[in-house]
């Protein structure tokens, strides 16, 4: 058997891969699933490299993500795709996200994605986008987010019947759209090499015995609008001022990422975790009754195409929720998917998920980072008693790791490791 190019996959992936299934179905195991998310974690614990040159050529971090996971034995791995690849940025010109090399000095920075206050897209085009979403993000959304292909707004194939087709691609020929054509190809082939070397890196793990622990990545049909075209601010207030037409835009958003959902599972036979990280839809920026109405119905089609699909939904919530946490109990495929819990009351999760829904989560990354070793041990016994009794706890920090001290990652995977009480 064979994953991503990799040679045979050793038992003790199949031992990993079953532990992992046994938790989502919240099985009883024999110890608990420790697995934190990372980002830059071995890229700024073993110094061979940088952030600035990693999102430049991912592989520049191979040897520190193989001596992380040879070091800290996690159950799962992770490559380091999270971090953005920022050769296409530079060849787009791109205006949303500031990065180290370009924007900021420190080459150890993280991206940041820029909310801009007028957003990338008028309430007025919510219809637009929902006619026509393809076209809009060709015409309107990739020229604003991208210099570079400010052509692309001369590209019209809406009326592209018998001879409105060849009409339509006399624009094909003026500098502006070569331009961004060429644009486009020359970030295109990065973007190969970039996936290609990404791909390396988690094959490289299967062979040595780690399954992944996130194969793709999406959001909530909401967040399209909030992270990237309408911004934080301006999505919220939509919801009061312009209520039919947001619903309009969610409608389209969520049929197009369900397509997406079936042609990844489709096309990527090895992909099983599409994690779900949710940027919005807390406690303190939506009700309940709104994220039923403008949040919920788009996320839970998107969580029922990848069980449909054979593949496992994660839900990673990355703030307080505990006004939704009975629906998401009661609404969620039972034994198929993770939840992330973050600033949630974990003893109502455990409560309402026993034996349904595996809680992922428990231990802080402020305490991997500046704690001591005993206060991790204290941290991650407490969580293992609270949320590990009947099966279904898939140890987890409270954010992506970045930081953390060496002797505190070992204390909590160690402890994982032999400490067990139903």
């Amino acid at each position: 058997m064979e994953h991503n190019g990799a040679p045979q996959l050793p038992p003790i992936f199949f031992e990993r891969a079953k532990l992992y299934e046994d938790t989502v179905a919240c099985r009883r195991t024999d110890k608990v699933l420790a697995a934190p998310l990372i980002s830059q974690l071995p890229i700024r614990l073993y110094g061979e490299t940088t952030v600035q040159d990693t999102m430049l050529n991912y592989g520049a971090c191979e040897s520190s993500f193989v001596r992380y996971h040879q070091e800290f034995q996690p159950d799962l791995c992770y490559g380091p795709q999270s971090m953005f690849p920022t050769g296409p940025l530079e060849v787009l010109d791109c205006q949303y996200i500031r990065y180290p090399g370009k924007h900021l000095t420190d080459p150890n920075a993280s991206f940041q994605v820029v909310d801009r206050e007028d957003g990338y897209m008028s309430a007025d085009e919510y219809l637009e986008y929902a006619e026509d979403p393809t076209g809009f993000f060709l015409r309107k959304v990739l020229p604003r987010h991208h210099a570079a292909l400010n052509g692309l707004e001369m590209l019209d194939f809406s009326n592209a019947i018998w001879q409105g087709a060849l009409y339509g691609m006399i624009p094909a020929a003026m500098p502006p759209v070569k331009q961004a054509f060429d644009a486009m190809s020359k970030a295109g082939a990065i973007m190969l090499d970039t996936a290609q070397a990404g791909g390396k890196i988690c094959g490289m793990l299967a062979g040595m015995g780690w399954p992944s622990a996130n194969d793709m990545s999406g959001f909530a049909p909401f967040d399209l609008f909030n992270d990237t075209l309408r911004g934080f601010l301006n999505t919220t207030m939509d919801m009061l001022e312009c209520p039919e037409e947001l619903l309009a835009a969610l409608e389209t958003s969520t049929k197009q990422q369900v397509r997406s959902i079936k042609h990844t599972f489709a096309t990527q036979p090895f992909c099983k975790t599409y994690t779900f990280f949710l940027h919005n839809g807390f406690d303190m920026f939506m009700s309940r009754e709104q994220w039923q109405t403008f949040y919920w119905p788009g996320l839970k089609a998107c969580v029922e195409a990848v069980v449909a699909c054979g593949g496992i939904p994660h839900i990673y919530i990355e703030d307080k929720m505990d006004s939704k946490l009975d629906i998401l109990a009661n609404e969620l495929p039972a034994g198929k998917c993770i939840v992330t819990l973050i600033n949630c009351d974990m003893q109502k999760a455990k409560e309402l998920f026993a034996g349904k829904i595996c809680i992922s989560g428990g231990i802080d990354g402020t305490l991997l980072q500046y704690g001591t070793p005993e206060d991790v041990i204290k941290k991650v016994k407490a969580s293992i008693d609270l949320l590990a009794p009947g099966g279904g706890f898939f140890l987890n920090a409270d954010t992506s790791l970045d930081v953390a001290k060496p002797e505190n990652l070992h204390a909590m995977f160690e402890t994982a490791r032999t400490y067990m009480k139903y």
